[in-house]
């Protein structure tokens, strides 16, 4: 009996709770609205997660001693007099690492190119200087039995390629990264530095990202980054970025971005999640910097299949314009600057969620949401202006907020159902049109007269003869 007097007062507090939270709206998504606000992970202390996300530690080019014996002076450095080299890696007296020493006999600027018939080349790329390093292409008359383009695969828990710190100018062009044991490695790390992946494709299985860069430069152009981790498969911390015609694929995040001061942008790019289940993760997370943060622009992008397709920080400054954001449960959360323009918002949820800061959203397009196309908080500053939501239901029989107009589903274009181009595996660069062209088609959204309800039926006479 004492016993049960004890517990009473804490299940009237229980009941009290539940009966307080029922009539009550909750937040679309409340992981997102946890890590949009500023307090102390109390979950996080107690249960912490099994996989935090890891960072490399930062690479500092010591003197020459990779590489097969070449003097017994162990601070011999070979003369850099060379503007364009070779490198085949099926030759076996070249060295464990035939790549990086070729590299150190180029001049800054200089272009090593990896023949495609030479097998896979099994080491690190160690770079301290500005070079190129292109990878042949599979030839016409003397292929081989089984032709592959150029590869450099690394150890098992070993990165494909280091850039050290403040290294300017280094292109890897038309070559295949792979690594599928890559423990706390990145496939590509880079520091302070200036780093461009053109026509190349980037295959990662491990607990880090697929490529890191901290500070610097990181440019994407027509390339894959195909990421199997649990980390974000792109992570740019204090870079600026520009990635175009390039399709990210990821499990946990798609890409995670803290903006250095300067333009960055993302134009044509995908960035889908791999997962056939529930949607989880976040497809594009840009967090802003205290003071000096950049800004972000986003165009004819793609992002499906997230939870949350797109979270913004606080400071942080986006623009998104004619962009399609399909399967996710939420499609935008924002706790920063954001201006959205032209796009469409699929979202099984809640297209835009505004926590806090401002936002600007015209002529869009909302479909597929289940609760609200646009959710503000109070305190946040929102304009919302000439924006469509398509409702399976009845226009009249329901509330929209000013700037919002309804269409009926069925006025939806076939454009935005079409989503054929964004799960094809084959495609060796992003070729799909995100919603440039599909909106100059559509045509922008305008205002709408309010819908009005059908008029009741007219009821026939008494007695009336026909």
């Amino acid at each position: 009996m004492k016993t049960l007097t004890r517990f009473l007062p804490a299940m009237g507090a229980a009941l009290g709770l539940l009966l307080s939270a029922g009539p009550g709206q909750a937040f679309p998504d409340q992981a997102a609205r946890i890590d949009a606000q500023i307090r102390p992970n109390f979950g996080g202390l107690i249960t912490p997660p099994m996989k935090p996300r890891w960072r490399p530690d930062r690479w500092r080019p010591g003197q020459y001693r990779w590489g097969k014996p070449r003097s017994n002076r162990r601070d011999w450095y070979p003369p850099r007099d060379q503007t364009v080299a070779t490198v085949d890696c099926s030759y076996d007296d070249m060295g464990p690492t035939p790549i990086s020493d070729a590299l150190q006999t180029l001049v800054d600027g200089g272009i090593l190119y990896i023949r495609s018939r030479g097998g896979i080349c099994r080491e690190t790329v160690l770079i301290d200087h500005p070079v190129i390093i292109a990878g042949e292409a599979v030839p016409l008359f003397d292929a081989g039995p089984n032709p592959k383009p150029a590869t450099i695969a690394p150890f098992d828990g070993e990165p494909c390629i280091r850039v050290a710190t403040g290294v300017k100018g280094v292109e890897i062009r038309d070559l295949v990264l792979t690594t599928e044991k890559g423990g706390r490695s990145a496939c590509v790390e880079a520091w302070d530095a200036e780093v461009a992946l053109v026509r190349t494709t980037v295959n990662y299985w491990g607990d880090s990202a697929a490529v890191f860069a901290s500070g610097g430069r990181l440019i994407l152009q027509e390339s894959v980054i195909d990421a199997r981790t649990w980390d974000a498969a792109v992570v740019a911390d204090g870079a600026v970025v520009d990635f175009t015609r390039t399709r990210i694929t990821g499990e946990e995040t798609g890409v995670d971005l803290t903006l250095a001061p300067g333009e960055s942008r993302i134009e044509q790019t995908g960035v889908i999640f791999r997962g056939a289940a529930a949607p989880s993760g976040v497809g594009i997370l840009v967090r802003g910097l205290r003071s000096g943060t950049g800004q972000l622009s986003v165009r004819n992008s793609v992002v499906c299949g997230w939870r949350n397709g797109m979270n913004l920080d606080r400071g942080a400054q986006v623009d998104v314009s004619r962009s399609r954001f399909c399967r996710n449960l939420v499609g935008l959360v924002s706790d920063g600057d954001l201006r959205l323009t032209e796009s469409a918002i699929g979202a099984k949820d809640v297209g835009v969620y505004i926590a806090s800061g401002r936002a600007t959203i015209q002529y869009n397009r909302f479909y597929d949401w289940s609760r609200t196309p646009i959710w503000v908080e109070a305190g946040a500053s929102a304009d919302v202006d000439n924006n469509w939501a398509y409702y399976n239901g009845d226009c009249w029989r329901r509330q929209w907020e000013p700037g919002m107009y309804c269409q009926r589903s069925n006025a939806l274009p076939s454009s935005l159902r079409d989503e054929s181009g964004f799960n094809n595996p084959y495609r060796n660069w992003w070729e799909s049109d995100g919603y440039d062209r599909g909106y100059s088609r559509d045509g922008a959204p305008r205002a709408l007269p309010p819908p009005m309800p059908p008029a009741p039926p007219v009821k026939k006479g008494w007695g009336r003869r026909n």
